[in-house]
């Protein structure tokens, strides 16, 4: 494995951002860049020692502006919820379902407990509780023999699964919406080119009517050849009028 990818694996996978990144694997990416091995509250002071161990640097004390918090769920309590989606949408691994207008919930085993569905929440309907006992912690500190280092470890590789999921899905959703606005914009942008070639066409044509309006019964030379010019030009205006004719209608 890469450097990066050892720290990452070292890290509690939560995705809470109490790091200062988006995620764990940024932060990884910046403690391999140097930065302080101390700004991981879910992960500890167990991981601040793995993290020195690795990267060869003293141990050092969690940082006091990110206190540690304790092992926790979140919880919708589902008569008071909305449907909004607000908290689905913030949730870094999807562990919550539900449908828009329709109650939401929370797969506790899938849940990191990192309290970013909370604030987005308009009726304030989701409690953060202790961990039940029949779930798997995943922050530092509560794994103490092989058997459960073992267990945590398998439940951090799955939640930076699905938080590597959740990103592929959004970027995929971001890509859709962006063809599709394209697609609307296009009927839009032809329908203003075609706009354009009939005024500009229009134009020409006048321009050369009365040009030869204009024209004595025996035009010099000069005359001559600004008739060619402006026949030419409007000749050029009506065949692209005509080119932009087809796709007017798609």
């Amino acid at each position: 494995m890469s450097l990066i990818q050892r720290i990452d694996a070292l890290l509690p996978q939560t995705q809470c951002g109490k790091c200062g990144h988006d995620g764990c694997r940024p932060y990884a990416e910046g403690l391999a860049m140097g930065e302080a091995i101390n700004k991981c509250p879910p992960g500890g002071n167990e991981t601040i020692a793995a993290l020195a161990t690795l990267l060869q640097v003293p141990v050092i004390a969690l940082d006091p502006q990110r206190p540690p918090g304790p092992s926790q769920v979140a919880f919708i309590r589902e008569a008071e919820c909305i449907g909004c989606t607000k908290c689905i949408q913030a949730c870094p691994v999807d562990a919550i379902v539900g449908a828009a207008k329709l109650m939401h919930t929370v797969i506790a085993h899938e849940c990191t407990g990192c309290d970013l569905c909370v604030a987005p929440c308009p009726v304030d309907c989701i409690d953060l509780l202790p961990l039940p006992t029949n779930v798997i912690p995943i922050v530092g500190g509560l794994a103490h023999t092989a058997e459960q280092h073992l267990a945590r470890t398998r439940r951090r590789d799955k939640a930076r699964h699905r938080h590597l999921q959740r990103e592929a899905r959004l970027r995929r959703e971001e890509a859709q919406r962006q063809s599709q606005r394209q697609a609307r914009q296009q009927p839009l942008d032809n329908e203003a080119a075609l706009k354009q070639a009939k005024i500009a066409a229009a134009m020409s044509r006048a321009q050369l009517s009365k040009a030869r309006g204009a024209l004595g019964s025996t035009p010099d030379a000069q005359q001559l050849a600004q008739l060619t010019a402006l026949e030419t030009a409007a000749e050029q205006a009506r065949l692209h009028l005509e080119a932009l004719q087809p796709h007017a209608g798609t």
